[in-house]
This record gives C-alpha cells, structure tokens and sequence, in this order.
C-alpha cells in the first residue's frame, strides 16, 4: 500500500477540519482495502456473486425473489445478489458470476439467448417452456424448479379428496402432451378412467371440453398457456361446472375462479428451494436435475364444491395428508 500523504495529529485540529482529515484517511485506505462497493473482489469473493435476472416487480415476483434471497444468504451470508431486468440484461452483465437465477419464462427465454457458460437455475416456469429453451438442447449446465406439480402428486390428492370419480379429463395442446402423457399414465396406474382432448387452435377448445366431459370427470387444468389462460379460464371453468364437472387447477387463483380444488406452490416456497440449491452450488455442488417444487399447498371452493354436491375435507388437512404420503413412499 503506498504512503498517505495526510497523517496530522487529529487531537490538535478543530473539529470541523478533523472530520474533514478523517474523510481523506478513508479515502487513502478504503481503495486498497475494498474492491469497491457493490463489486465483490477477485477470488472468492467473485466465486459467490449471484444474479438473479426477473421480468417483473409484481408481487409474485417479488415474494419468490424476497425468499430466495432470505434461504441463500441464511446458508451462506458471503453471498452476493444481484436483481436484473431481463429486457435489458447482456451477456456483460452476468460475466464472472458463480450462478444465473431467472424468474419466470420470459426470463429465462432471454437468458437463453445470451447462452452464459455457467450455471443457470430457472424458476417460475413450466416444464414445457424449460424444454424449449435453446440452450437446454445445447447442453449447456442448466436446471429448473417447475410451476408443474408432479403428476403422480395431482392423481394422489385426486384419490385422497374425491375417491368416488373414477373419471380423469385433460386437455393438452401442441407443448403440453408430454405432460398429459404423464397424467394419463399416473391416472391409469391408480385404476382411473382418462379422456384426453387435443386443442390446435383457439376454435378446437370447446369442443374438446365437450368431448372428455361427456361424462362427468374431474378436469385436471394443465399449466399450457395456450389452453388455460386469462382469456379463456372463465369459459372453461363454466363449461365444466355445467357438466357437473369438479376442476382441479393449478394455482390459488384457479381456486377464487371457481375451481374445486388446486394443487400449488407459492412463489415463497420455490423462492425457498432455490436459494437452497444455489446456496449448494455456491459450496461447490452441481446443479441438481430439473424437478417440480418439493413444497406445495392445497386450495378449496367451499362454495363450489356445495353447489357440485361434493363433501371435501378441509385444505390443511388435505395438504398434511398428501406430504405424509409423500414422505412414506420409498
């Protein structure tokens, strides 16, 4: 470190000029002291900066970023985070990073584009546009926590809230019909009955819903936004109840809508297990595979499921039920 050229004797100066002295010690020492703020230095400390790139401030949004931070730097506070808007993050931005955490599909589309060679845990997004994520194709050491419950997870609350139907409809389009595949094959191991509808355009939707509920059957919603979106939610959900129908959805919202039931993950909850496996990938650990959120809730329509004629148990209960089960399985 080379000399300072201001070393006085503090005690002899007037007040005003020895906070003025202060201020010039500081400015000696803290540049060969730091690397600056809010620039970790070379090293280890650059081993644990983590950006976080989002599309949004909406709340969602911010409650998965506000637990993901709080579970990251709860297991390793040396942590850096950095929060960037997806439509104007570079390829300069996320250099020297240890992780790239994206929230929702936008984020992670334009994260993609930019192709870093490092680390890149996707959040908030479904399975399906996880798949087709180009630089998912291209190998590149990437992961995700899925919107998606696990199918087996969906038919298991189905058989624990409503054993009296033996009846399981789906509606898949173009990006979705592996994971109806999964659905047909988790119903049909459990002995339920499945009538899937294939939708290519806006116009198939209707008479798809028509067709697997030709017979009352529980429509199990799935997360393709090409199907079951703000648009076309509210028909679809009159169309089921009109066939007497119950709706399993697969967010809180779906619930106040005027599904039966949902089956869900909170945005604080993925936010949890994300900073849970960066912290371990900042600890030197690999990337776990891509999976659907560990943690997740149950939602009722007591209302709905009155007019439907549907006794259900209440949703803590269901929820505490479905996590033992979970828990016993081998």
């Amino acid at each position: 470190m080379p000399r300072c050229p201001v070393r006085p004797q503090l005690k002899m100066l007037p007040m005003p000029l020895r906070r003025l002295v202060v201020l010039l010690l500081l400015y000696c020492i803290l540049p060969w002291t730091t690397a600056g703020f809010g620039a970790p230095a070379e090293g280890a400390g650059a081993e644990l900066r983590v950006a976080v790139v989002t599309i949004s401030r909406e709340e969602p949004y911010q409650e998965m970023l506000h637990a993901l931070r709080t579970s990251l730097l709860a297991a390793e506070p040396r942590a850096s985070i950095e929060t960037l808007a997806a439509g104007g993050v570079t390829a300069a931005d996320l250099a020297n990073r240890r992780l790239v955490v994206t929230i929702g599909t936008q984020a992670a589309q334009r994260v993609a584009e930019l192709g870093p060679a490092l680390p890149v845990l996707h959040t908030l997004l479904p399975a399906s546009a996880y798949e087709r994520l180009a630089h998912v194709r291209a190998g590149s050491p990437t992961s995700a926590i899925f919107l998606d419950q696990p199918a087996e997870r969906q038919i298991e609350l189905l058989r624990l809230a409503l054993p009296a139907w033996p009846r399981v409809a789906l509606i898949a389009g173009r990006t979705s019909g592996n994971l109806a595949q999964r659905l047909s094959e988790a119903a049909a191991a459990r002995h339920l009955l499945v009538r899937v509808g294939l939708v290519d355009a806006d116009g198939d939707l209707y008479p798809a819903l028509q067709q697997v509920l030709a017979e009352p059957a529980v429509l199990v919603a799935i997360p393709d936004t090409h199907i079951f979106n703000s648009y076309t939610v509210q028909n679809v959900l009159l169309t089921a109840y009109r066939n007497r129908s119950p709706v399993l959805g697969f967010s809180a919202a779906y619930v106040r809508a005027g599904a039966l039931l949902s089956l869900y993950s909170t945005p604080a909850q993925i936010g949890t297990q994300a900073g849970t496996v960066a912290a371990r990938v900042l600890h030197g650990e690999r990337l776990p595979a891509p999976a659907a959120p560990t943690q997740f809730e149950v939602g009722i329509n007591i209302n709905v499921a009155r007019s439907l004629g549907i006794a259900l148990k209440p949703a803590q209960e269901l929820t505490a039920e479905l996590q033992r089960r979970e828990r016993v399985q081998p």
